[in-house]
């Protein structure tokens, strides 16, 4: 007890004397001393994410969601709003006419978003069309139409040409889906026109009962032969992948075990290969947890490539009261296999009320949304932040120009294949299409545009027909600001003399260990070569000048040797092939700068005989 009582007396003093000392310390301490631990000053805290009435010029409550070219620089959407246009005039004998939905678009300029524009025949006509959706590039316009329900219509010269039905396997679903649908409901009206003879003298004395009874008798069928959503209007919803060659649409094609295709009932999400000339063709089931037994309507693929907007009317398990409503807003991201778990945007997107049609230019900034929250559905916008990363997709830079001949300088088709080269050397698997993807430029107009995620080194390589390939490299900072940049390649056609540089094949320092990023570019060049078959060509290593002559000259030998290997692996004969080193003898540029020297260190090839 006495230990107990000295060891609390001891720690008493000790907190006792502790305390005196701070405060004569604070005493004498000096002002200035003092200052100098001053805490600074909590930063303010952050406003809350609102949305008001979109902010765009004659913006009208009948503009439907928007959608963007890849640049940023076009939107088009779909409206009822009114038209003075000629083919818009209705037909005074007619008192029935209605107003029908024509698409239209915005331009993007200095001073911001312009003042809509009806896009005009030959596309907008006395009918309807809805649902528009850009190619990345801009110069293909989906839309559906009557029937065949999807159109597209082709610019060229600035112009669109006139629409042509999307060939391949959707139109043919469509097609065949109207005629099932007329012959269901043909056979249902038949059965309850029987079932209802005996309420004929109904008929006559109360048709507007007999109707509403008949009616009810309709839908009971639909629901018991589990047909009533297959029977009902196309929709068609879709956006299209930043690299032309998939779309994802919002359809009820039938319910898995019970009738039409694979999907859960109601509307589903839907993954469309779109081919090279257009046409939508395979339609599958898109995985992953996205959809589910409600309805998934209006999907959006941002221009990251995989991050994914859609609207559900499931019922939100995890929202906070009063945060969601019939219809929500949703997001999910794909990792390069499988969709993850779908989450709702929440407040200020979702409400007790429908919110539906999202989308969001490729700069992350402004989203848009549909909503009836103030009683009338009108579009919404929010602006977003860096820092809501859980709502806004990856930030990306855009890169465009156009493939051209070095020789004639007319327009190429090409393949424009860009590399992650941060994740092909890691070995990760990058984003949604692994470490390599590729986009296509336009075969009238050369024209070409990708987006590429912040944060990573990239490889571009052009290729075409009867051509070298053309390779560039650039590094994209992780912070920054939206940024397009513009980069026009020009392609030597295969003839004796023609070079290219092999501008991503990269080497251990100082030695002729090629790095693993470098069988990217290497790989396609012997696609070229298998179709080239009769060419032979010589693979040259050049160095920088720091170092003596020799050492360089025995290091630019071994690179264009371990290029030459690496090709006669992989199917290359070796008698079509010829290494050669010039150490530091041939210079690209002069100047002993970091930036002359690393564009000194290279490895080339170029062709020595070649036959048709």
């Amino acid at each position: 007890m006495r230990s107990q009582m000295v060891s609390r007396a001891s720690l008493l003093f000790t907190t006792l004397t502790a305390a005196a000392l701070l405060a004569m310390s604070w005493c004498l301490v000096p002002t200035v001393a003092r200052a100098q631990i001053t805490l600074e000053p909590l930063p303010p805290a952050r406003e809350p994410l609102v949305a008001v009435p979109a902010i765009l010029p004659e913006q009208d409550s009948a503009d439907d969601r928007p959608c963007f070219t890849l640049d940023g620089r076009m939107m088009y959407f779909g409206s009822r709003r009114a038209s003075k246009d000629p083919w818009r005039v209705a037909d005074n004998s007619n008192p029935s006419w209605k107003w029908d939905s024509d698409l239209w678009y915005r331009i993007l300029t200095d001073s911001g978003w312009s003042a809509p524009i009806n896009v005009g025949p030959p596309i907008n006509n006395s009918g309807g069309q809805l649902n528009p959706t850009v190619s990345p590039r801009g110069d293909v316009l989906y839309y559906v139409s009557g029937g065949p329900v999807l159109w597209m219509a082709k610019m060229v010269g600035g112009k669109f040409q006139q629409p042509t039905p999307v060939t391949g396997m959707l139109n043919n679903i469509y097609n065949n889906r109207q005629w099932v649908q007329n012959m269901f409901k043909d056979s249902i009206i038949r059965v309850v026109d029987r079932e209802m003879l005996p309420d004929s003298d109904l008929k006559a004395r109360a048709p507007d009962a007999w109707n509403l009874h008949r009616t009810e008798r309709l839908v009971e069928h639909y629901k018991t032969q589990m047909a009533v959503d297959f029977a009902t209007t196309i929709r068609c919803e879709s956006t299209i992948s930043p690299d032309s060659k998939a779309a994802i649409i919002s359809e009820n094609f039938g319910k898995r075990g019970s009738y039409g295709m694979d999907g859960e009932g109601g509307e589903d999400l839907w993954l469309v290969t779109i081919g090279l000339n257009g046409g939508w063709d395979t339609v599958k089931y898109l995985g992953g947890h996205v959809n589910s037994e409600f309805d998934e309507t209006y999907p959006f693929l941002a221009a990251d490539g995989v991050t994914l907007y859609f609207t559900s009317n499931r019922p939100c398990r995890t929202c906070r009261s009063g945060t969601s409503g019939a219809q929500d807003l949703y997001r999910t991201q794909y990792n390069g296999i499988t969709w993850s778990d779908p989450v709702p945007l929440g407040p200020p997107f979702n409400s007790p009320k429908d919110d539906y049609g999202f989308s969001i230019g490729p700069d992350g900034k402004t989203a848009y949304f549909v909503s009836n929250r103030d009683g009338k559905s009108r579009l919404y916008q929010v602006s977003l932040t860096p820092a809501d990363s859980n709502i806004a997709p990856r930030p990306v830079v855009v890169l465009q120009g156009t493939v051209t001949d070095a020789k004639t300088h007319k327009p190429l088709a090409a393949e424009i294949f860009v590399d992650d080269l941060s994740t092909a050397a890691s070995g990760r698997a990058g984003n949604s299409m692994g470490a390599s993807q590729s986009v296509l430029s336009d075969s009238i107009s050369g024209a070409y545009v990708l987006a590429a995620q912040r944060g990573h080194r990239f490889g571009v390589q052009a290729v075409a027909p009867g051509h070298l390939p053309r390779s560039e490299r650039f590094t994209v900072p992780a912070e920054g600001a939206f940024d397009r940049t513009k980069l026009d390649l020009e392609l030597a056609p295969v003839e004796v003399g023609a070079k290219a540089e092999f501008k991503n094949v990269y080497f251990e320092f100082g030695k002729a260990d090629l790095l693993p990023e470098s069988k990217l570019e290497l790989s396609r060049v012997v696609k070229f070569l298998v179709k080239s078959n009769k060419t032979t060509l010589e693979i040259s290593g050049h160095t920088d000048d720091v170092g003596t002559a020799e050492a360089n000259q025995t290091l630019s030998e071994a690179r264009a040797q371990a290029v030459l290997d690496f090709l006669a692996s992989i199917g290359i004969n070796r008698s079509r092939m010829k290494a050669v080193g010039y150490g530091k003898t041939r210079p690209r540029v002069r100047g002993t700068s970091e930036e002359a020297r690393a564009q000194n260190r290279r490895v080339e090839m170029t062709i020595t005989s070649e036959s048709d």
